[in-house]
């Protein structure tokens, strides 16, 4: 009996131990700068373009933030919608995750959204050694977000609550 007590503790000790190695790898993989380039979506589209830009609501059903929402009013719209892979660096990225993005250090953005050119074999990687990411903006904008490249790092640790739904009208 003390035995198997002490070998279902030592496999849980050394699974414990790996968890932590693992957070603290991620920790140190995050925190580097790498390549990013984006594109944008547009949740006020036409409602012909709705299929492709994915409307006005993001993976959990919260209203998606543009960017000109976050400028307007930082403290109503406390970030901007991102949406892009939801496995980054070879760790899943929960639900809104924030994101640095170095040509941007204003604004908040945060990982909300995701679509099928973000992920497994239909990614569509536009160049080589640069993550996608497309940046929430209104239809028509001329921010100059598309095409624009940058650098990236991810805090897992600063994420938005699954059930929270920000204020926004």
């Amino acid at each position: 009996m003390n035995d198997g007590l002490l070998l279902v503790g030592g496999a849980l000790a050394l699974w414990l131990l790996s968890k932590q190695r693992g957070a603290q790898t991620s920790d140190a993989i995050d925190r580097e700068w790498r390549s990013a380039i984006f594109t944008e979506y547009h949740p006020d589209a036409p409602p012909h373009l709705r299929a492709m830009e994915g409307g006005p609501n993001d993976r959990i059903g919260n209203p998606v933030i543009t960017v000109q929402n976050h400028i307007a009013d930082k403290s109503k719209y406390p970030y901007v919608s991102v949406s892009g892979d939801l496995e980054l660096r070879g760790f899943t990225v929960p639900y809104g995750t924030r994101i640095y993005f170095g040509a941007y250090p204003d604004y908040v953005f945060r990982l909300v959204d995701t679509g099928g050119r973000f992920r497994g074999d239909k990614k569509k990687i536009r160049k080589p050694g640069y993550e996608p990411f497309d940046i929430a903006t209104e239809y028509g904008s001329k921010l100059g977000f598309s095409g624009k490249e940058t650098v990236y790092r991810i805090d897992r640790s600063d994420t938005l609550s699954h059930r929270k739904k920000p204020k926004v009208a």
